[in-house]
């Protein structure tokens, strides 16, 4: 990845970007998550995509009636809505797993902590 990268501060950012999931992609450790870097632009492309249908459902319609026309002008906004909410709790939820993860990690690098012992009386403090 000796390739120099763009001078425009865009593409640099751009540039950068494509370096940084390239690295995670080819990191063999698997150290470190490429998912939460991904997710985002996955998600922007499926709103844009999502965003396209509910157009092009939207004004399909008029082409084969009336009353399909209106159906199809109130129910594909509705129908885009959902697809946000659902596709919103759903990134939320993948993000929400590696975040646990990454707190996570840093608690198996400790030791186990000591045992509690059984001192013989009920009303001792437990250690």
């Amino acid at each position: 990845m000796n390739a120099e990268p763009p001078s425009s501060s865009v593409l640099s950012s751009l540039w950068q970007q494509i370096r940084a999931v390239l690295d995670l992609v080819l990191d063999l450790s698997f150290k470190r998550f490429v998912t939460p870097r991904l997710v985002r632009m996955l998600y922007v492309l499926s709103l844009l995509a999502a965003l396209f249908y509910a157009v092009s459902y939207m004004f399909s319609g008029f082409t084969t009636g009336t009353f399909t026309g209106l159906f199809q002008m109130v129910t594909a906004p509705l129908a885009f809505l959902l697809y946000l909410i659902v596709a919103r709790v759903t990134v939320e939820l993948i993000l929400a797993i590696f975040r646990i993860a990454d707190h996570l990690a840093p608690l198996g690098d400790e030791p186990a902590a000591r045992p509690v012992t059984k001192s013989g009386k009920f009303t001792d403090p437990v250690r």
